[in-house]
């Protein structure tokens, strides 16, 4: 109750004064013959049981005369320092030894000492004197101070609110849990959050990569269209060039026959390379169309992702076209664009013609 005590008796100091005291004490009953003054004897013998019993339970002692300590304990070893084998002094330490046994009996849980209780047996058979008003305050008042002191000791009172202390931790348990709970909840929700955040942002990098491609495939059309125009207009203008040089020219009786092949073969070589770049532009705008197609389906993907989540065992297939679209490559259609040489074979016929 009373935690940790500060040590008294139990020091160097004072074990060592108790110590010679009782050679004191010792050497005064020895000197004492059967028949001498009887109270005197008792006295020196009280004394020295009692500092017998302190010198082999400082500890003890210092745990269970808390309150004696407190008033008189260093008066108490001066008292043992100072004493002279006389009456008048066996009288003064007699009435401190009386009080701190008294204390010492009511704070022990157990009985104390049989030497003890035969000494205390025999303090109401002799008078006292002087000391007779402490020996009356050991019997009397002291008593209830002592028990005045451990029943108002901070610790018992502490003690005495323990249900309501209980109740107070219970309630307070009861809160703690709560808040537990309520942070485990926000905790879940964030949680799920997050993973709503690192599907989203997943996706975002999908749809940015798509972006760009799409960026750099709106790039390639449109030098693929400039490229088609410029085509274009070379296409025409060897016919337009010939015809104003026809009409332009005098009449001639042969006709130009090198001319009109020589014409006849770079319109097939600007038609053959106009027409791969037609074919390359409309697969560009198909590929182009495709993108679009897996932007659009990336915008919704979250919705998809929670639907996949609930979407019962038996139906894994569902969604199988769905991420045949988004994760399928883009289509070139490169078996529709004609190679390089596609046509020389009937280019060379014609030439071979024409010279014969």
């Amino acid at each position: 109750m009373t935690g940790a005590v500060d040590s008294f008796f139990a020091t160097d100091f004072n074990q060592k004064t108790i110590s010679n005291m009782m050679h004191k004490v010792r050497s005064g009953l020895d000197s004492k013959r059967d028949g001498d003054n009887e109270r005197y004897k008792f006295l020196l013998e009280f004394i020295g049981v009692t500092l017998f019993n302190i010198q082999n339970n400082p500890t003890s002692f210092d745990e269970r005369c808390i309150m004696n300590i407190a008033s008189l304990g260093s008066r108490f070893i001066e008292e043992i320092r100072g004493f002279d084998l006389s009456e008048e002094s066996a009288l003064h330490l007699f009435a401190y030894c009386y009080r701190f046994i008294i204390e010492y009996q009511i704070s022990s849980p157990n009985a104390i000492s049989s030497e003890l209780l035969d000494v205390l047996a025999r303090v109401s058979d002799f008078e006292y004197g002087a000391a007779a008003s402490q020996v009356r305050y050991a019997g009397h008042q002291m008593l209830i101070n002592v028990v005045q002191h451990y029943l108002y000791h901070p610790s018992l009172v502490s003690l005495k609110n323990l249900p309501e202390v209980i109740q107070r931790s219970e309630t307070e348990r009861g809160h703690a849990e709560k808040s537990i709970i309520d942070r485990e909840a926000r905790v879940n929700a964030l949680a799920e959050k997050l993973e709503t955040y690192e599907t989203a942002f997943n996706f975002v990098g999908l749809y940015s990569g798509f972006k760009s491609l799409k960026a750099a495939k709106v790039s390639e059309r449109r030098w693929n269209f400039f490229f088609l125009l410029v085509l274009g207009a070379m296409l025409l203008s060897p016919v337009m060039v010939k015809f104003f040089s026809l009409v332009s020219a005098p009449v001639q009786k042969e006709p130009d026959l090198v001319g009109f092949a020589a014409l006849a073969g770079l319109e097939l070589l600007i038609l053959y390379f106009f027409r791969v770049t037609l074919q390359n532009f409309r697969s560009i705008k198909a590929q182009l169309l495709q993108i679009d197609l897996r932007m659009t389906l990336c915008q919704f993907v979250q919705s998809y992702a929670e639907y996949s989540r609930s979407a019962p065992d038996g139906s894994k297939g569902l969604l199988e076209r769905f991420e045949q679209v988004v994760f399928s490559g883009i289509v070139n259609d490169e078996s529709a664009i004609p190679s390089t040489f596609d046509g020389l074979d009937k280019l060379a016929e014609l030439v071979g013609k024409i010279r014969k």
